[in-house]
């Protein structure tokens, strides 16, 4: 089902890019690939005291490139599933409860209330996706980051970026590398 949803959500994302750079790559050589990142890295075992839970965050990305190599266009978004369970291996979430990425979550994802820049994930990734428009995917790898804390350990160290994106970023960096090999 996860991977349903995945599966979906890149073909809807495809779709807009492909509106927006015009669909073929005819127009000015312009292609477009999608690459994604999966990790379990935030799975807890469960004790006697407390649940445990999976938690598998998939990192997406669909990105436009001209003849030239340089970004035209790149929307990235997050699904990150957490199902919780007991000592007893017994799942405790509704499993036909509808999964929606940090995108369609929008403010109901909630890291505001965390954010010291006062920015929801999705305004966050909408500015790093503006900062890539135009560059090379070299120019995106070389990417000034500082590590904040083991939580975030690739932030942005960009001048024009560190008021607005205080995410780390080296997974959304890696599917758009994988986006962009895979460009046809």
């Amino acid at each position: 089902m996860k991977k349903i949803i995945a599966v979906a959500l890149l073909a809807v994302m495809v779709s807009s890019i492909m509106l927006l750079v015009g669909c073929s790559s005819s127009a000015g050589g312009v292609k477009t690939g999608l690459g994604h990142v999966v990790s379990i890295s935030k799975a807890v075992d469960a004790t006697d005291e407390a649940d445990g839970s999976i938690q598998v965050d998939t990192v997406m990305a669909a990105v436009s490139v001209d003849s030239n190599g340089k970004i035209v266009s790149v929307t990235i978004d997050t699904a990150q599933t957490a199902v919780p369970f007991d000592a007893t291996g017994k799942v405790k979430a509704d499993l036909t409860a509808e999964q929606r990425t940090k995108v369609e979550l929008g403010k109901d994802y909630g890291m505001i209330k965390r954010s010291s820049i006062g920015r929801e994930w999705y305004e966050q990734i909408a500015e790093l996706e503006k900062w890539m428009v135009g560059k090379t995917i070299d120019q995106v790898k070389a990417m000034k980051v500082k590590k904040v804390d083991d939580n975030h350990p690739s932030v942005p160290d960009e001048p024009d970026l560190t008021s607005k994106v205080t995410i780390t970023v080296q997974d959304y960096i890696a599917a758009v590398e994988e986006a962009i090999k895979n460009a046809k």
